[in-house]
C-alpha cells in the first residue's frame, strides 16, 4: 500500500496536540471511538452493548541506526478532526513525516488506522512500528463503561490475530494489519507488554493466547531517500460469529472500501455552521442508546427528518415504553409519571406520523398516540397542570432543591405543544373526532397559561408555586416554556433574554447577572447563572418563531464557533456539544457531546433558517426573507420522502427551489429531483435540481473570492434534442432570470462562475 492517505471531509482547520485538554469523542453506528491527542485509541464502546469492545491501543516509531532501535522524541502533532475520523501528522526524528489517520469501519463495528511514513532523509532509513492494543480493556484501562470483555481466546493468523470471547453468545474481534507484521506477540503480563513496546524489541511470535490478552505487532520498513510506505492497522469486531469478522478483514486485504450511508446535510454561507451541522448529527447517532429518559424523548422529533431509520428505531421504543395508563416513567424517580417526559415521548411519535405521510404506515402508532394524549388529558383537566413537587419536573434537574414546582409553564405548555401535535396526527390519519377533542384542550390550556402564568409585564414566569405565589422570576425558563409550545410572552422572553444581563459570548445565560437573590455561575451544574447550550438553543429557536430570524441566525452562528473553535479555550473536546459553560472560569462541562443540544441546533437551522414543519398536509417550507445566513442547502431530509432544498437571499424575498413530490413551499420552485454535484472549489457547495429543466444553485462559504468550473451532466429531458442551450443566471433583486451565456449539450457539461465570500448563484439552462 503505497498510496497517500486521504484527507478526510469536512475537516475543520488544524490544532496543536499539546493544546488538547480533553480527548476526542468520535461517534458513528452505535459505537464511540475516544482518541487521546497523540492519537492513541483510549477506547472504542458500543453505545448499545455498553461495554467496550476495544481498550487501548497506540502506535510507537523507531528509527534502527547500526542495529541498535533509537527512541522517538515526543512528538506533538497536528490534529485534524472531523466526524468522519481524526488526522495526526508530525515529523520524526527530523526526517520522517508522519500521517496517521482513524476511522470508522463503516460495513461493521470496528476501526481502522492507517499510518504513512514519508523519508525526507538523503540516505536509506530504517524504521520500525510497534503496536500494542488492549482488546479486552482489562489491562490499560480506559473503557467508558468500565469493563469490555472477560476474556478471549486468540490465534495468531500471520495478516492477524482472530478471537473468539469467552462468553455466550461468543463475540468475535480481530486484530490485523496490511501488509502482514513480522510477527504477533501475545501476553497477559501488563508490565512486560509495555516493556516491550517501549524498548521497540519484541520477543518471538506467539501462536495463541487466552484471557485477558495483550496484542503487539512488529513492522519494519526501509525506505529510500523520498520513499513513501503505509501500514492498515483493523480492529474488527462482530456480535456473534467469528466467521463474519474474518470476512470483513478479508474484504479490507482486498482493498475493497464502503462509504458511510448516505444522511442528510446542511451547508449554508458560515462553514462553522455547516461544519457543526455534521456534529450534530454525530452526537445524534444512535439515539436509542441515550442514557437519560428525559433526553432521549427531546430529541426525538429532530432525529427523524435527519435519519429516518433512527426516527423509526426510536418510534418504536417509545411505543414499547407507555405505560398501561399512557404515561412513561420520570427519569429521576421511576415510580412517578413523568409528565413533561410523557409530553416530549407523544410529540415525536407525532412527529413520525407527521413525517412519514403514510396512512397504512403510520396507523400502528395511532393507538400509542391517544393512549398518550389520553394520560395529558387526565393530567390537565381545567386546563391547568400541577407537577408533583418531589421531584423536578422542568429542564433544571440538577439543583437538588429549590427547583420551580407547582404549576411550571414549561410543563404546561409541553402539554398543550404534544396535544396540539396530536390532534395534527389525529387528523392526518382521518381520525376528526379525536383531533378536534386534543385540538380544543391544547388551546384551552394557552389560554390558561396566558391567563395565569403571565405576569404584568408580559413575561412567562418561574411557576405558580404551591402556596399560589406567581415567581415571576427573568431567567432562560421564559424561552424553555415558550420553546414547547406556541404561547403568548414568546416574543417577550426572546427580547428579554437578549438584555445585557443575559449576555455572555456564547447566548444567554440560564439566570441574569442582575438576580442578586440566587444568581451563581456554577452552581447546580451552572443551572443557576452558567451558560446551558440547550437551553440557549431553545431561544434561538423561539427568536425564529417570533420573525426575529436575524437573532436566530446569530445565536446558531455562536453555538457553531463554540462546537468548532472555542472549544480550545474552555478545555472542550472537538466537535462537542457542551452540556453548559462556566462562563466566568471559561471551562465547558459535561460527559462528551450533549445530543439535546445537537438535536435543537439541527431543529434551530431547519425550522429556522429553511423554515421547515410539517402538519396534516405533510412537509411545508418557509423560509424568512432575512438572516445573517445568505443562502442554506438542505439535503437528504426525511418528510415521507428524501427532500432537498437550496434558499438564497437577498432582496425581497428569498429564492427557494425545492426537489420533492409531496413538500410544498411558500414560494419557488419544485422540481422532482436533486443531485450534489462535486464541490468545484474548497469551501464552493453545488446542487443541480431538475425535472421539469435543470437549475444549478451554488454557495460559497470561503472567506475569499473563487472562480471556479462547475461540471454537470444534462438531467433536464428536453436538453438531449438539443445542440446547445443557454445559460440563465437569477437576478435576486429582481426576481427574474438573465441570459448570461450558452453551453454545448454532451454528457459531461461545464461553466464558469466567480463567488464572491458569503455569495451564492443559480444557474438555468434553457432551449426556449
Amino acid at each position: 500500500m503505497t498510496s497517500a492517505v486521504e484527507a478526510l471531509p469536512g475537516q475543520q482547520g488544524s490544532v496543536r496536540s499539546s493544546y488538547l485538554r480533553s480527548p476526542v469523542s468520535l461517534s458513528f453506528g452505535g459505537c464511540r471511538a475516544t482518541l487521546a491527542p497523540d492519537g492513541s485509541m483510549l477506547s472504542f464502546d458500543s453505545r448499545r452493548e455498553r461495554r467496550a469492545l476495544f481498550g487501548y491501543e497506540g502506535l510507537r516509531i523507531f528509527k534502527l541506526q547500526a542495529g541498535v532501535v533509537v527512541q522517538p522524541q515526543r512528538l506533538d502533532w497536528s490534529l485534524r478532526v472531523s466526524p468522519a475520523g481524526s488526522q495526526f501528522a508530525a515529523r520524526l526524528f527530523d526526517s520522517v513525516e508522519v500521517l496517521q489517520s482513524v476511522t470508522f469501519f463503516v460495513a461493521g463495528s470496528g476501526y481502522l488506522r492507517k499510518l504513512r511514513l514519508k523519508s525526507l532523509a538523503q540516505t536509506a532509513l530504517k524504521l520500525r512500528v510497534v503496536d500494542l492494543a488492549d482488546p479486552t480493556c482489562a489491562k490499560l484501562g480506559g473503557g467508558a463503561y468500565g469493563w469490555g470483555a472477560i476474556g478471549l481466546n486468540a490465534f495468531n493468523r500471520g495478516s492477524h490475530v482472530a478471537m473468539d470471547e469467552l462468553a455466550d453468545p461468543p463475540a468475535a474481534r480481530v486484530v490485523g494489519a496490511v501488509p502482514q507484521p513480522s510477527r504477533y506477540y501475545m501476553t497477559s503480563d501488563k508490565t512486560g507488554a509495555l516493556d516491550a513496546a517501549s524498548a521497540g524489541e519484541l520477543p518471538d511470535s506467539t501462536a495463541g493466547a487466552s484471557g485477558q490478552v495483550l496484542i503487539l505487532s512488529l513492522h519494519d520498513l526501509e525506505l529510500q531517500p523520498g520513499e513513501a510506505k503505509e501500514i492498515l492497522f483493523a480492529f474488527l469486531y462482530n456480535p456473534a460469529r467469528l466467521e463474519d469478522a474474518l470476512r470483513d478483514f478479508g474484504s479490507i486485504q482486498a482493498g475493497e472500501t464502503s462509504g458511510p450511508p448516505a444522511r442528510a446535510e446542511f451547508a449554508c454561507s458560515s462553514q462553522q455552521v455547516s461544519d457543526a451541522f455534521q456534529w450534530a448529527l454525530s452526537a445524534l447517532d444512535s439515539p436509542e442508546a441515550i442514557d437519560y429518559d428525559l433526553d432521549r424523548y427531546e430529541v426525538g422529533r429532530a432525529v427523524g427528518v435527519v435519519d429516518r431509520e433512527a426516527g423509526a428505531t426510536l418510534s418504536g421504543s417509545f411505543k414499547r415504553a407507555l405505560g398501561r395508563e399512557g404515561s412513561v416513567p420520570h427519569s429521576d424517580d421511576r415510580a412517578r409519571s413523568g409528565i413533561l417526559e410523557t409530553s416530549l415521548l407523544l410529540q415525536a411519535l407525532c412527529a413520525q406520523v407527521l413525517q412519514a405521510q403514510d396512512r397504512k404506515a403510520s396507523r400502528p402508532v395511532y393507538p400509542a398516540i391517544k393512549k398518550a394524549a389520553g394520560f395529558l388529558m387526565a393530567v390537565s383537566k381545567g386546563y391547568s397542570v400541577k407537577c408533583d413537587p418531589s421531584v423536578a419536573n422542568g429542564w433544571r434537574r440538577h439543583l437538588g432543591r429549590g427547583y420551580p414546582t407547582g404549576e411550571v409553564p414549561e410543563v404546561t405548555l409541553a402539554v398543550s405543544g404534544a396535544l396540539l401535535a396530536a390532534s395534527q396526527s389525529a387528523r392526518s390519519l382521518g381520525r376528526s373526532d379525536d383531533a378536534g377533542k386534543f385540538r380544543e384542550r391544547s388551546e384551552m390550556i394557552a389560554d390558561k397559561v396566558k391567563k395565569t402564568l403571565v405576569d404584568e409585564r408580559g413575561f412567562l414566569a418561574l411557576c405558580l408555586d404551591p402556596s399560589g405565589r406567581l415567581r415571576a422570576d427573568e431567567c432562560i425558563d421564559m424561552a424553555v416554556a415558550a420553546y414547547r409550545a406556541p404561547a403568548f410572552g414568546a416574543q417577550a422572553a426572546a427580547h428579554r433574554a437578549m438584555e445585557k444581563d443575559f449576555e455572555t459570548p456564547f447566548g444567554p445565560r440560564t439566570v441574569p447577572t442582575s438576580n442578586q437573590v440566587y444568581f451563581d455561575a456554577s452552581y447546580g451544574h451552572g443551572q443557576l447563572g452558567g451558560f446551558w447550550t440547550r437551553a440557549a438553543l431553545a431561544h434561538a429557536v423561539v427568536c425564529y418563531r417570533t420573525g426575529l430570524s436575524g437573532i436566530g441566525s446569530l445565536a446558531v452562528q455562536r453555538t457553531a464557533k463554540l462546537v468548532t473553535e472555542d472549544y480550545l479555550r474552555l478545555g472542550g473536546s472537538p466537535g462537542e456539544f457542551p452540556y453548559w459553560v462556566d462562563v466566568e472560569a471559561g471551562q465547558s462541562h459535561g460527559d462528551g457531546s450533549d445530543p439535546v443540544a445537537a438535536s435543537r441546533f439541527a431543529e434551530a437551522l431547519l425550522e429556522g433558517e429553511v423554515g421547515l414543519s410539517f402538519g396534516p398536509d405533510g412537509a411545508f417550507f418557509a423560509p424568512p426573507p432575512a438572516s445573517g445566513i445568505s443562502w442554506a442547502l438542505a439535503s437528504r431530509l426525511w418528510a415521507g420522502e428524501p427532500v432537498s432544498l437550496f434558499v438564497g437571499r437577498g432582496q425581497g424575498q428569498p429564492a427557494v427551489f425545492l426537489a420533492a413530490s409531496k413538500a410544498t413551499c411558500k414560494s419557488g420552485t419544485r422540481f422532482a429531483k436533486s443531485d450534489p454535484l462535486p464541490s468545484p472549489a474548497r469551501g464552493v457547495t453545488a446542487m443541480t435540481f431538475y425535472g421539469p429543466g435543470q437549475v444549478i444553485c451554488l454557495g460559497s462559504s470561503s472567506p475569499t473570492q473563487a472562480r471556479v468550473t462547475v461540471r454537470f451532466s444534462p438531467r433536464a429531458q428536453d436538453l438531449t434534442r438539443h445542440l446547445s442551450a443557454s445559460l440563465e443566471a437569477f437576478d435576486s433583486a429582481k426576481g427574474s432570470w438573465s441570459r448570461v451565456g450558452s453551453v454545448r449539450v454532451l454528457p459531461a457539461m461545464s461553466f464558469e462562475a466567480t463567488l464572491a465570500p458569503g455569495e451564492w448563484k443559480a444557474f438555468r439552462l434553457s432551449t426556449s
